[in-house]
C-alpha cells in the first residue's frame, strides 16, 4: 500500500514538471517569434531597436544556461538591437556570447551569423587584428564547407569586409555576386519576408560596388532586380532610393534622378528617422543642377541637404553640405563665400575622405587664386600636392595589396585542391606562381617608375613656380624705383634748373643794363645756381644706390654745423627770393655718428620745405642738443604747421607729390631709416614747426 502510495505520488511530480518544462519552452518560443517578427518589420524607428533588446534580454533572463541555441538567438537579437543604436560596445559583447553559445552547442551554421557581425563591429570600434581573425575564420570555414547553407550570408560577410575595411573592391565584388548566386535559388520559393530581404540587400551592395567604379548601367542592374523585395523595410526601401538617384545622376538622366528622389522622399516621409541618404540624394542633385548651370535650383536641394544634415548632426553630413555650397558658390562667381565654405569644411574633410580633401584643396586654391591670395593659394597647392601624393601611394599599395590577396586566395585554393591533384599539377602550379610573381614585380616597378616621375615632375613645377615668383617680385620693385626717380628728377632738378636758366636770359637780354657789380652779383648767383643743382644731381646718384641691393652707409664722425652752414649756402638764392632770414643755433663742436652725404641731403630737403612753409619776410631757426640716450638736430620755421600725422599720411601714399606733400619728405624717410634715424615732427607754438633729426646713441 506504501509503495503504490509513493509510486503515484513521484507519478504527479513528474506530470507537473512536465508541464512546466512545456510552459517554459512555450516561453522561449513565443519571445523567439517576437524576436524574429521584429527583425522582419525593422523600420528605421528607434523604438523597435530598443523593443528588440528588451525582448532579447527576456529571453536571456528565462532561459537556462544550457539552452545554448535559445541564449544564442536571444545574444543575436540583442546584438542586432545595439548595432542600430550603433552602441557598438554592447553589440561586440552580444555578438560574442552569440558566438561563444554556437561553439558550446557545435552549430557550425549559426556560428557563421555573429561571427560575419563581429567582422564589422570589430572594424568600427578600431580593432582591426580582432576583424581581421574572424574574417579568417569565415574564409576558412567557407572553403572547407561547400555545402554549408547559409554559405549566401558568409560570402556576403567577407564582401563587406573587403569593400568597407581592406578595399580590395574587386575581390569584394566578387564575394558579392556569390552571395547573390547562392541565395537566388531559394529566394523565389521561400516564404519567409527575411530571406527575401536579405537577397536585396546582397543585390544592393553589388550595385554600390559598381557605383564605386562609376559603371551605373551595371549598378541600375542589380537595383531593378531589388523591386520585387521592396516595402518589406523601410532601411532597404530608402536605400536602394538612393542608389537609384546616384545612378542616374551619374548618367546625367534629370528625369529618371528626379523620379526617384520624389520616390525617397515619400517613402521616408513613412518611415521618419535620420536617414543619410536624404542627405546625399539632395547632393547629389545638386551636383547634376550645377553641371546644367540650373543655379537656382542647385542652391534648392543644398539648403534641403543642410536642413537634414543640421537634425542628424554627423560631422560627415555637415562637411559634405560646406563642401557642396563651396561648389555652388564658386560656380556663380562668388569666391568669397566660397572660400569660407571650402576652409569650414577642410578639418572634417581630411578626416573623413581623403579624395574629397584632395578635391576641396584643389579647389580652394583656384579661388584664392580669384581672390588675389597668392600666397596661401601657394600653400594650399603645396597641400593639395602633398594629399594627391599620399593618395595616389594609398592606391598603388592596395593595388598591390589587393593583387596579393587575390594571389593568396588563389594559392589557398590550390592548396585545398592539391590534397587530390597529381603530380603535374605541382609543376604547373610553380610555373603559375613564377609568372605571377613576375608579372606582380613587373607592375611593382613600372608603378614605382610613374610615381617617382610624378614626383620629379611636381618638384620641377614647384620650383619653377617658385623662381617666376622671385623675378616678378624683383621686377615690380625695379619698376617702383623707377618710378620714384623720374618723379624725383622731375621735382628736385626743376628748382636749380630754373633759375639758372633765368639768370643766363637775363644777361643775355640786358647785357648793358647790367653795370661791373651786377654782372658780379649774378654771376655769383649762377654759380650758387649750379652748384645747387650738382649738389642735388649727387643726392639722386646716393638716392639711387639706396634702391641696390648692395646699398651701404659710410657712416663717420660728422660735423653738424658744417653739414646745415652748406645746406643753407646752397638754399641762399631761394631764402632771399622771400627775404627769410636763417639763424644757426649749432655750437662749433657738435659731432654725431652718421653718414654725411645722407644727412645733407636729409636736412637740405628739411630746410627745402622750411622755406616754401615760410612767408615773406620769415625766420628759419638750426639748433641741436644732446642727451643720455639721443641726440637731436631741429630746424624750425614759421608758416602753415605741418603735423607729425601729416608727415605720415603722405609718406604712405602711393601718388607722388610735391613739396611737403611728396617725394622730398618720402626721400627723406627713406634715407633716414636706412641710416638709423628718427624724423619727428612737432608744433612748440602756433604757426610753428619743427622738424627734429634724432640720432639714437649706440
Amino acid at each position: 500500500m506504501k509503495f503504490h502510495f509513493l509510486l503515484i505520488i513521484s507519478l504527479l511530480f513528474a506530470e507537473i514538471c512536465s508541464a512546466q518544462n512545456d510552459t517554459h519552452q512555450q516561453q522561449l518560443e513565443k519571445i523567439k517569434k517576437e524576436c524574429e517578427s521584429i527583425q522582419a518589420a525593422f523600420s528605421g524607428n528607434p523604438g523597435s531597436f530598443e523593443e528588440l533588446v528588451k525582448k532579447a534580454n527576456k529571453g536571456l533572463a528565462l532561459s537556462k544556461a544550457d539552452e545554448h541555441e535559445y541564449r544564442f538567438t536571444f545574444h543575436m537579437a540583442a546584438g542586432i538591437g545595439y548595432y542600430y543604436q550603433q552602441n557598438f560596445e554592447k553589440t561586440k559583447n552580444e555578438f560574442e556570447k552569440a558566438y561563444q553559445e554556437a561553439e558550446k552547442a557545435k552549430l557550425l551554421e549559426k556560428s557563421t551569423k555573429p561571427l560575419g557581425h563581429l567582422v564589422s563591429v570589430y572594424y568600427y570600434l578600431g580593432q582591426a587584428d580582432k576583424a581581421d581573425e574572424a574574417a579568417r575564420k569565415l574564409k576558412q570555414i567557407a572553403d572547407t564547407n561547400p555545402s554549408l547553407p547559409n554559405l549566401s550570408d558568409i560570402y556576403y560577410n567577407l564582401g563587406m569586409y573587403n569593400q568597407q575595411q581592406k578595399m580590395y573592391f574587386s575581390i569584394a565584388l566578387g564575394h558579392f555576386l556569390k552571395s547573390t548566386e547562392l541565395q537566388k535559388a531559394s529566394v523565389d520559393t521561400s516564404t519567409t519576408p527575411k530571406t527575401k530581404l536579405d537577397y536585396a540587400l546582397k543585390l544592393m551592395m553589388v550595385s554600390e560596388i559598381y557605383l564605386y567604379l562609376k559603371q551605373p548601367e551595371k549598378a541600375l542592374e542589380y537595383l531593378k532586380l531589388t523591386e520585387p523585395y521592396l516595402g518589406q523595410s523601410a532601411v532597404v526601401h530608402i536605400a536602394v532610393y538612393g542608389k537609384y538617384v546616384r545612378s542616374y545622376v551619374l548618367l546625367d538622366n534629370r528625369g529618371e534622378a528626379l523620379k526617384y528622389y520624389n520616390k525617397l522622399f515619400e517613402t521616408a516621409k513613412k518611415s521618419p528617422g535620420k536617414w543619410s541618404e536624404l542627405v546625399s540624394s539632395n547632393l547629389k542633385m545638386s551636383e547634376m543642377e550645377i553641371k546644367h548651370k540650373n543655379y537656382p535650383q542647385a542652391k534648392s536641394y543644398i539648403d534641403k541637404a543642410n536642413k537634414r544634415a543640421l537634425v542628424d548632426n554627423k560631422p560627415i553630413m555637415t562637411t559634405s553640405v560646406n563642401l557642396a555650397y563651396g561648389d555652388y558658390y564658386k560656380e556663380i562667381g562668388q569666391p568669397e563665400k566660397a572660400v569660407s565654405y571650402y576652409r569650414n569644411s577642410a578639418k572634417a574633410s581630411a578626416q573623413f575622405n581623403k579624395e574629397q580633401y584632395a578635391e576641396l584643396l584643389k579647389s580652394l586654391t583656384e579661388i584664392e587664386i580669384t581672390l588675389g591670395e597668392t600666397k596661401q593659394a601657394a600653400a594650399t597647392y603645396k597641400q593639395y600636392i602633398a594629399v594627391e601624393d599620399s593618395l595616389n601611394h594609398e592606391k598603388i599599395a592596395l593595388n598591390i595589396a589587393e593583387m596579393e590577396a587575390v594571389f593568396q586566395n588563389k594559392a589557398k585554393q590550390s592548396q585545398i585542391n592539391e590534397q587530390q591533384a597529381e603530380l603535374d599539377f605541382n609543376k604547373k602550379q610553380k610555373l603559375w606562381l613564377a609568372g605571377a610573381a613576375g608579372l606582380l614585380a613587373l607592375v611593382v616597378v613600372l608603378l614605382i617608375v610613374i610615381y617617382r616621375n610624378k614626383r620629379k615632375a611636381a618638384n620641377s613645377l614647384d620650383a619653377k613656380n617658385k623662381e617666376l615668383e622671385k623675378v616678378i617680385s624683383a621686377l615690380d620693385e625695379a619698376n617702383q624705383a623707377k618710378a620714384k626717380l623720374f618723379g624725383i628728377i622731375s621735382h628736385d632738378l626743376r628748382s636749380p634748373i630754373s633759375q639758372v636758366y633765368q639768370f643766363l636770359k637775363l644777361q643775355q637780354l640786358n647785357p648793358k643794363l647790367l653795370n661791373d657789380a651786377q654782372r658780379a652779383e649774378l654771376s655769383e648767383k649762377i654759380q650758387t645756381a649750379t652748384g645747387t643743382l650738382l649738389e642735388t644731381m649727387e643726392d639722386l646718384l646716393l638716392w639711387s644706390k639706396t634702391q641696390m641691393n648692395q646699398f651701404t652707409t659710410d657712416i663717420q664722425p660728422t660735423q653738424i654745423l658744417q653739414v646745415t652752414n652748406q645746406c643753407i649756402a646752397l638754399l641762399k638764392l631761394n631764402m632771399d627770393a622771400k627775404s627769410i632770414r636763417a639763424e644757426n643755433l649749432i655750437p662749433e663742436n657738435s659731432i654725431i655718428q652718421t653718414d654725411p652725404s645722407y644727412l645733407q641731403t636729409i636736412v637740405r630737403n628739411l630746410l627745402q620745405n622750411a622755406v616754401k612753409a615760410s612767408g615773406e619776410g620769415g625766420l628759419i631757426r638750426l639748433g641741436f642738443s644732446s642727451h643720455s640716450d639721443e641726440q637731436v638736430l631741429w630746424i624750425e620755421n614759421s608758416g602753415p604747421t605741418f603735423t607729425q600725422e601729416a608727415y605720415r599720411q603722405i609718406i604712405s601714399q602711393k601718388d607722388n607729390g610735391k613739396g611737403l606733400s611728396g617725394l622730398g619728405l618720402r626721400l627723406i624717410d627713406e634715407l633716414s631709416e636706412k641710416t638709423g634715424l628718427r624724423i619727428v615732427f612737432e608744433n612748440p607754438g602756433e604757426n610753428l614747426t619743427r622738424a627734429l633729426v634724432v640720432f639714437p646713441k649706440k
